[in-house]
């Protein structure tokens, strides 16, 4: 039986266009924190618990394609149309440094490992390029060989290795020690839009990719550098964006039908489908302690939606009427920045 209780999303304005990135990360005094980029020039700051706006990334000259937060969430880095990357510094909002590149600046990603020394960045130049941010002047590491643009670059393995996703239909997996050596190399069906880790161990991965119509969960064991195609999961449109929570239990898909899919990770049964934007949905991820999780849509907002719909948590407030079959929304408020 249905649960009367329907998802009712916290929706939080301030984008003038669509939104087409997110990160969370855990700041050890505040809680989550969440980072949207938008094609309206701007990167905004938001508690990633209730959606209240915190702040603005103002800067950039173009479309921002990718944001990304280091884990402590003390740095921000985003990534443009305006040909730069840019560091920011979290507590103020001020930019700390500035990154000029030959091209659009499609993906960032701060290192996991060392609190963000180092910055991994892919351009449409197809150039995949790491910077130390104490002597940015030139890049540390230049990764060759994508036929097509790049969509989205990722530390793994402990920031030892990279992965990429291009629209060579390709995900690709480099040695940061050894440029040259590309010692994975996975083909795809059609162009992955998304892709984002599970870490099982030190040794293995999983990746979730968003392809077509599917997300695919690959496996990746460093133990012999292998790989393989564990899972796929058939959607009903594009999938645009795709996520784990942190058990890898279930699993989220944005996809351009404007709709939010929530799976079952082990039975690919669909729990919920969620509904509110009025646009293809570019990306979803999951708040840190996996309450929650966010969404951005071309209809130019992020919407923070519960994994459990009925728990407690941030602004959600539960009350379950006497007559047990009458529908329950909850109704947080919306959040606009001031």
């Amino acid at each position: 039986m249905a649960s009367p209780i329907r998802q009712t999303p916290i929706i939080c304005n301030g984008h003038t266009r669509p939104v087409i990135d997110l990160s969370f990360a855990e700041d050890p005094e505040c809680g989550p924190l969440l980072i949207s980029s938008s094609k309206d020039c701007k990167a905004m700051l938001r508690r990633g618990d209730t959606g209240d706006w915190i702040g603005s990334f103002i800067g950039h000259g173009g479309a921002v394609w990718s944001c990304s937060l280091n884990t402590s969430a003390s740095l921000a880095a985003t990534g443009s149309a305006d040909f730069s990357a840019k560091i920011w510094n979290v507590c103020d909002g001020k930019e700390i440094l500035s990154i000029s590149q030959s091209h659009i600046v499609r993906s960032v990603s701060l290192s996991r490992c060392d609190e963000g020394k180092y910055l991994l960045s892919a351009n449409n130049k197809r150039q995949v390029l790491i910077y130390d941010l104490n002597a940015p002047e030139i890049p540390v590491c230049t990764f060759s060989g994508h036929e097509k643009n790049i969509r989205k670059v990722l530390w793994i393995n402990n920031d030892s290795c990279i992965a990429t996703a291009s629209e060579d239909m390709a995900i690709r997996l480099f040695d940061v020690q050894c440029q040259d050596k590309e010692f994975c190399k996975i083909e795809l069906p059609s162009i992955p839009t998304d892709a984002e880790l599970y870490i099982r161990d030190d040794l293995t991965i999983d990746m979730l990719v968003a392809v077509g119509k599917t997300a695919q969960v690959f496996k990746f064991d460093f133990r012999n550098w292998s790989s393989a195609l564990i899972t796929t999961y058939n959607l009903p449109s594009t999938v645009c964006s795709a996520a784990f929570n942190p058990n890898a239990d279930m699993l989220v898909c944005g996809c351009e039908d404007n709709l939010i899919y929530q799976i079952d990770a082990e039975s690919q049964t669909v729990l919920d489908t969620c509904r509110g934007h009025f646009g293809p949905v570019h990306c979803v991820r999951f708040s840190p302690d996996g309450h929650l999780f966010a969404s951005g849509s071309e209809d130019g907002t992020v919407r923070l939606w519960q994994s459990k719909v009925g728990e407690e948590y941030g602004l959600w407030r539960c009350e379950i009427p006497s007559d047990a079959s009458t529908s329950i929304s909850l109704q947080p408020t919306s959040k606009s920045p001031a």
